[in-house]
């Protein structure tokens, strides 16, 4: 079985054209144009939808093009870490006017990040697989009903995925249902709560239809050793699971409001996790370099990995681009990095193993390096090379896998869930589960449990993209910050729209705050 990116390299003209267009700029500057040339010829090509071949290098190129909307310009964790965050910048200005909130900054990384066509590129692609791929099962009878049934669950799942986040920064988008070809069509957007509910209906339409493990004889819904051509090992932590499925239903229903949903689909995760391999990690497992963000796991709920093994480390679309420096990899200084004196105000907590001051002054700590430097070096998550260490002058490459989400993380959203619901007992104990599993004692009995919730979130989901979604979830419930509320109302808490989609889009308008 070729590895995603070698699938890549063989796609269709179409499938080209797509990572083409997501990946670079040459598609994204004033042009409207979908496809370079015409796209209908490339659909009803002969050769196009033919065999079993053509559903698997379809299926990944759409997982690679995902891949590519999550990690250009680094847009992961400036999404969700940078805005109003604990991370600083060192002498970037187009960071810092993220950091700040200023997004109709003219800067071309901010102008970049504002435009959602990379999500789109990979909605449309989604679409032209259900659309087309139902014709190989009646070509090739390798290519069964089942086997397409299963594939097209993902894309519907990937389709629910790229509008849970596209609601989520910039709320009212369009929503395309089946494909498009040549100019990006003039649809207008759909609000905010139609968008995520649409989402919510695409996953919960086929979330049964998709097997716990891929390549597995033991799986209930598609028992068998090889699932396109490879075992569980290929695809554990690659294709998006029955739980994977649940696990984005869960924060979409978290999202929009209605933490009942969320709740439910939490729990599934938590109870049924044994079912594909899914567990809970230790911090030291967290923080290796050769460890959870390194190895592609089922542990990894939602997961994008890049391997070292299939040749698929780059050195940017990383987190530790952006954090990681000199001992670790050779530059003088980060990027970004958490000030000394926010790092104890996140940490506060005795015996914390991902850092705390011990008695007697000095610092322990898994997630930082130079504590005592002018910037000390946010190294959690630090996959350079295989495993190796990037300071030998060399450009480092990094192939971490960019997590979504992991049992910690649905653990601490079903207690958040929990808290809304009056259901504190169960809350807390999931809090205490993650906070035991940190060297930390039970949270008190007086403590508020959802604000003890959210500080847990700080501090072990820190560097994965979280914190600006979080803080807007939380301020949604507690509705206490005059000036937060104005945003939450007033739609700041999303980003602007590019101009170059609005002027490709007659029938769309800019968000009134930004206005």
């Amino acid at each position: 079985m070729k590895t995603i990116q070698q699938n890549l390299r063989k796609y269709s003209k179409l499938s080209m054209l797509l990572i083409t267009f997501a990946t670079t700029g040459t598609l994204l500057s004033g042009c409207s144009k979908m496809l370079e040339v015409d796209s209908r010829h490339i659909v009803n090509e002969e050769n196009k939808w033919k065999d079993i071949n053509d559903a698997r290098g379809s299926l990944m190129g759409v997982y690679g093009l995902l891949r590519s909307a999550m990690a250009q310009d680094n847009g992961y964790w400036l999404y969700g870490e940078l805005r109003s965050g604990d991370f600083s910048s060192v002498n970037k200005r187009d960071l810092d006017v993220i950091i700040s909130g200023e997004l109709n900054s003219s800067y071309p990384l901010v102008q970049k990040l504002s435009n959602w066509r990379k999500f789109y590129a990979v909605i449309n692609a989604a679409n032209l697989f259900i659309e087309n791929s139902p014709k190989i099962v009646a070509k090739d009878a390798q290519y069964t009903a089942l086997n397409n049934k299963i594939d097209i669950a993902q894309m519907r799942v990937i389709k629910g995925f790229c509008y849970y986040l596209l609601a989520r920064t910039w709320g009212d988008v369009p929503i395309w249902d089946k494909s498009y070809e040549g100019n990006f069509p003039n649809i207008k957007a759909s609000a905010e709560k139609e968008v995520l509910v649409y989402a919510e209906n695409q996953i919960k339409s086929v979330k049964d239809d998709l097997p716990f493990i891929y390549g597995s004889d033991t799986d209930p819904v598609y028992p068998t050793l090889n699932y396109h051509g490879s075992n569980r090992d290929k695809w554990n932590g690659v294709l998006f699971n029955r739980l994977s499925a649940n696990t984005i239903l869960a924060h979409i229903a978290a999202w929009a409001g209605n933490y009942l949903e969320a709740s439910v689909y939490a729990d599934y995760v938590l109870t049924n996790a044994g079912k594909s391999g899914a567990s809970f990690n230790l911090s030291s497992n967290i923080t290796s370099a050769n460890g959870f963000f390194y190895n592609s796991s089922n542990s990894q709920l939602v997961a994008f990995p890049f391997k070292w093994s299939e040749s698929e480390a780059s050195y940017e679309g990383h987190l530790e681009q952006l954090t990681l420096a000199s001992p670790l990899v050779s530059k003088a200084i980060p990027d970004i990095y958490i000030p000394r004196d926010r790092i104890v105000q996140i940490f506060t907590e005795d015996n914390d193993v991902r850092f705390n001051i011990t008695k007697d002054g000095s610092t322990l700590s898994t997630y930082f390096s130079n504590i005592g430097g002018q910037y000390p070096i946010f190294s959690k998550i630090k996959v350079i090379r295989e495993g190796v260490s990037g300071a030998d002058g060399s450009l480092p490459l990094f192939s971490s896998a960019i997590v979504f989400s992991r049992m910690e993380e649905v653990a601490l959203l079903r207690a958040e869930a929990l808290v809304v619901l009056g259901q504190k007992e169960l809350a807390k104990g999931l809090l205490d589960q993650v906070r035991k599993s940190r060297g930390l004692q039970d949270s008190p009995n007086e403590t508020d449990l959802l604000d003890a919730i959210f500080a847990e979130r700080r501090r072990e989901l820190l560097g994965e993209g979280w914190r600006w979604y979080d803080l807007v979830r939380y301020k949604k419930l507690k509705r206490n910050d005059t000036e937060f509320n104005k945003l939450i109302d007033g739609k700041g808490i999303f980003w602007p729209i590019a101009q170059d989609v609005l002027n490709n889009n007659t029938q769309l308008s800019q968000n009134s705050f930004w206005k």
